[in-house]
């Protein structure tokens, strides 16, 4: 099994992780599913074009400007998800495997201070992430000094 997304949902419906993906039939099962959807296909993407630019744009020259494009998309499309967060949690009083994407998607670029500056749900989202115990050793394993 790969992707994100459909890990995710696996075990969900296997009902190993029923607390952090809703239920078929619970009415935060399609808002929930809109935004995973929307962050493995819009946001995630930006890091594929972004991270080897030369893989996309042979000429070294037209990288910077390429660069600068998928950046700038990728914060709109940040600031997309920022207007439609929920507090305190993204899908409102639940917390849900999205708060898990946040806390790990906000510490890649653009970085936490533009989201700090430029999301501040998102941010707050980030910060009580950080603080579950059950995450502590991910962050320490990857995402150490964080």
């Amino acid at each position: 099994m790969t992707e994100s997304a459909a890990i995710t949902l696996l075990l969900g419906d296997a009902g190993g992780a029923r607390t952090l993906v809703p239920a078929a039939g619970d009415p935060a099962r399609a808002p929930f599913l809109r935004w995973l959807a929307f962050l493995v296909t819009n946001v995630y993407p930006t890091f594929t074009y972004g991270d080897d630019p030369a893989r996309f744009v042979p000429d070294e020259a037209a990288r910077a400007g390429y660069l600068e494009r998928v950046n700038g998309w990728r914060e709109r499309m940040w600031r997309i998800v920022e207007a439609e967060t929920g507090a305190p949690w993204f899908c409102g009083a639940r917390l849900s495997a999205l708060d898990i994407y946040v806390g790990v998607m906000t510490r890649w670029t653009p970085k936490r201070p533009w989201f700090a500056a430029s999301c501040p749900k998102l941010t707050a989202i980030a910060h009580k992430i950080d603080a579950l115990p059950e995450l502590q050793g991910v962050w320490a394993r990857h995402f150490p000094g964080s």
